[in-house]
């Protein structure tokens, strides 16, 4: 069973990738990426916070 950790970490990783998609389909300033980027920040967060 997988840990809060490996699992937030996997789900970081997932959102990663999904923003390097969604930033070369529409652009660094478009809202689709920058809304990705926050969630991927939000993300990261919970990482930053739990150690």
């Amino acid at each position: 069973m997988a840990t809060l950790l490996q699992q937030v970490t996997q789900e970081i990783e997932g959102k990663r990738n999904e923003l390097f998609d969604i930033c070369k389909r529409y652009g660094f300033l478009h809202f689709k990426t920058i809304q990705c980027s926050q969630e991927l920040d939000k993300l990261l967060n919970q990482i930053s916070y739990s150690k």
